[in-house]
């Protein structure tokens, strides 16, 4: 997995802790763009660097015009991307990195008050009923809609997710249908 963080080089005191970890990065360089220098750290092997990762990108959330990409797709929001990489992080350390991540799913969904309190999802960012794709409305075959749901998640890049997913043998495709529409 790769990971580059763009921050505008600033040489104000908010930017210096980010700047000074992003020269920590694999790969780091100072280019301009759109008439602004940007500080560019790369990630090249994520896991390797992820500690360093995951400060980098959590610095790099206050500023503003830092963005950030995970396998060439740029991410919507760093603070996103931060809290899924800091889930990476922590399921690194567990045990069971699967039952991790299906227990982190648990709590959240108990904590937004889901009635679907037996996820098949094993990831938190991706909340089956949030997600829910009508299947009237759909396009989407129903073996593509866990990738879809995914991706919207901005989480696809997740090791965790492949190895969890295993296919339809693990209950995750299609994501759960929805029920009768209401009038």
């Amino acid at each position: 997995m790769q990971l580059v963080v763009h921050i505008p080089h600033r040489t104000d005191e908010e930017s210096s802790l980010a700047l000074s970890l992003a020269r920590q990065a694999p790969s780091f360089t100072v280019e301009a763009a759109n008439h602004e220098k940007m500080a560019i750290a790369v990630f090249p092997s994520l896991p390797e660097g992820l500690d360093a990762a995951v400060r980098l990108v959590g610095e790099a959330v206050r500023l503003p015009g830092a963005w950030g990409s995970m396998n060439a797709k740029p991410v919507s929001s760093l603070t996103k991307l931060w809290q899924r990489l800091a889930c990476y992080r922590d399921s690194l350390e567990a045990e069971d990195p699967i039952r991790y991540c299906r227990e982190k799913s648990a709590m959240f969904n108990t904590l937004v008050g889901c009635e679907q309190h037996v996820c098949p999802v094993p990831c938190q960012f991706i909340c089956t009923p949030c997600m829910r794709m009508e299947q009237e409305e759909t396009l989407l075959a129903p073996e593509h809609r866990y990738s879809v749901a995914a991706e919207l998640a901005e989480v696809a890049w997740c090791p965790r997710l492949r190895a969890a997913a295993g296919g339809a043998a693990q209950g995750l495709v299609p994501l759960l249908p929805s029920g009768p529409r209401k009038a």
